[in-house]
């Protein structure tokens, strides 16, 4: 199938911007040698589309001569011929409906090249930088193209965003590292023309008190019957899938859903055998039929993937993810087929809903709780060199402000929340990485299915309540299984009680081999490569260390580097380096970096 992955479009740059911009596109792209790329020029509008399969299908001139490119990774097939009459007959931008599901950017520029009109998905999964000045201006599904067309230096650091990194390992509203890019707000029209950028939130996804009174059978079939309908339909679509399973609830539903169907998948998961992910999926596998394969992650992928992390994804988040783009290169050999994920499932269901709702209840700095964010705010204060009052209480602001703009009620705010900040501009690498090498499906991604979930009341939401009894009352043979997904599993068994009365009773230097499992092991799978390889793993905090100095108290990151070289037992000195060496990528010149 045609796909667009990404595009870079430019107007008015000068020639050494123009060259740095598609240098940095080079640099990310020189990876995937299979994607086709094109460069179409319109008017005085320069447009660098990539993908697979005859990307020009994806691209369509409308009859006054403008350009469409639709890019994502839609779940719907619609002919040009239906998109281009609904959006002929809409009078104002705003008006236009997407026709698409899932992960989709319909860019279009007028046949002069002087105006650009981007309509997003309502989650705004695939993430867009611009930037813009009298008289140029740049978009780009890179980070890195977009600051590279400007040759910025850390002077040009805007200080509550760098707060917000450290603080949450990503961003909010459409904040990042620099004072004059930003990115797209979900669920969005943007328009540049030469009266300079404007943009208007569509509220796609509208909240609703439309369930607050329905009946509790009712809700977990339609539950049911809505996520199996978003899911099915994109498995019909391909006579076979790769499936990463977890032992949590989505990636389970999904493949739920492909035994009804009766396609052929194959899963796989990757960490310790120890790991209670790999323990239960290959349980769900071997229950379901599909094979499983476990694979083993080599020791060297931080030092092999981190620069190809930085060249993609530069400093939109924090340096975490490279364990995924090691896991695709392993299973290349695998059969062809695209990637389905669970992307946004667990928050639509209302995971962890409660613990926003307490967190969010006092003036805070950061959107999460310690378990997702990097670094605390009292230790950000005693660490950092420059002044952090004024941009930890914008960071405050910021945060109030966009909870305060959304509709709904509290819980649905905070949905909102999560899914605009952490998910979309942190989590969607998952989406991003699987569609570059293998092609992706979001089934959740779907906008019926969210304005369900968006309709419902708290109490529902509350611990997944309501996908729980989903599973009970139509996955059951899942439902049995364990898993990351709570303290037991949603049906428990004879068999279940037995191994856990067994293992209680038994000595604990003898209890292994029947608390395989049940103890809830998910060890993050970063550790084993950074004690294995030391600095190298850490790319380029060492090499940056010197200008870090000017920032950093040194004393805490060398602490931080000791601890997770000697023990695995807490995850935040890791996240805290991970979130340094996004800062340290950018305070290294460029002739250090780009090599």
């Amino acid at each position: 199938m045609s796909q667009i992955l990404g595009f870079t479009i430019t107007r008015g740059l000068s020639p050494n911007n123009a060259a740095g911009a598609f240098e940095a596109e080079d640099r990310a792209l020189s990876y995937f040698q299979h994607l086709e790329r094109r460069s179409l020029e319109i008017g005085g509008t320069t447009l660098h589309i990539w993908g697979r399969d005859s990307i020009s299908n994806c691209a369509h001139t409308l009859p006054d001569g403008s350009t469409l490119a639709l890019i994502g990774s839609p779940h719907n097939s619609v002919p040009w011929q239906d998109a281009q009459e609904k959006l002929l007959k809409t009078e104002r931008d705003e008006d236009f409906v997407l026709p698409w599901e899932g992960r989709v950017i319909l860019l279009r520029v007028s046949a002069d090249g002087s105006s650009w009109t981007l309509w997003n998905d309502w989650l705004g999964s695939m993430p867009v930088y611009h930037m813009e000045s009298s008289n140029s201006r740049i978009a780009s599904t890179l980070e890195p193209v977009t600051v590279a067309s400007a040759a910025l230096t850390p002077d040009d650091f805007f200080l509550p965003g760098l707060v917000a990194l450290l603080l949450n390992g990503h961003f909010i509203s459409d904040w990042t590292l620099y004072k004059d890019i930003k990115s797209l707000l979900p669920d969005s029209v943007t328009t540049w023309d030469e009266s300079g950028y404007r943009a208007k939130r569509l509220w796609s996804v509208q909240p609703s008190h439309d369930r607050w009174d329905s009946l509790w059978d009712d809700l977990v079939d339609e539950m049911y019957a809505l996520s199996h309908k978003a899911t099915a339909d994109i498995l019909k679509q391909h006579p076979r899938w790769a499936m990463p399973l977890s032992a949590g609830l989505d990636s389970r539903l999904i493949a739920g859903v492909a035994a009804d169907v009766g396609v052929e998948v194959r899963s796989y998961a990757w960490g310790s055998s120890e790991n209670t992910d790999v323990i239960y999926s290959r349980e769900i596998a071997k229950t379901l039929g599909f094979p499983w394969k476990h694979i083993d992650l080599p020791k060297d992928f931080l030092v092999k993937y981190t620069r190809r992390w930085f060249d993609m994804f530069g400093t939109a988040m924090h340096f975490q993810g490279m364990y995924l783009m090691s896991f695709l290169d392993e299973i290349q050999a695998e059969p062809a087929a695209p990637t389905i994920t669970g992307f946004i499932g667990d928050v639509l269901s209302g995971d962890a809903i409660n613990d926003s709702i307490r967190f969010q209840a006092a003036k805070r700095y950061q959107v999460n709780h310690e378990w997702y964010s990097d670094w605390d705010p009292s230790l950000l204060r005693s660490t950092m060199k420059r002044p952090m009052r004024d941009a930890l209480e914008e960071n405050a602001a910021n945060l109030r402000n966009e909870i305060d703009s959304y509709p709904g009620a509290n819980h649905q705010k905070l949905m909102y929340l999560e899914l605009w900040s952490r998910q979309r501009t942190f989590i969607n690498f998952l989406s991003t990485l699987k569609d570059y090498w293998r092609g992706v499906a979001t089934p959740f991604l779907d906008r019926t299915y969210a304005r369900f979930c968006f309709s419902l009341p708290f109490a529902v939401l509350d611990d997944r309540r309501l996908l729980g009894d989903v599973f009970r009352r139509h996955y059951g043979k899942l439902a049995v299984i364990p898993g990351t997904y709570g303290s037991e599993p949603y049906i428990m068994t004879g068999k279940y009680f037995l191994r856990k009365k067994i293992a209680n009773k038994i000595p604990a230097a003898l209890r292994k081999p029947f608390m395989k499992g049940l103890e809830k092991t998910s060890l993050c799978v970063d550790f084993e490569p950074l004690q294995a390889h030391g600095k190298k793993s850490v790319w380029p905090l060492f090499e940056a260390w010197d200008q870090l100095s000017e920032w950093f108290d040194m004393k805490q990151v060398e602490s931080d580097y000791q601890a997770v070289m000697t023990s695995t037992n807490d995850v935040r000195p890791l996240r805290r380096l991970q979130a340094v060496q996004t800062i340290a990528s950018r305070l290294l010149p460029p002739s250090q970096v780009n090599r």
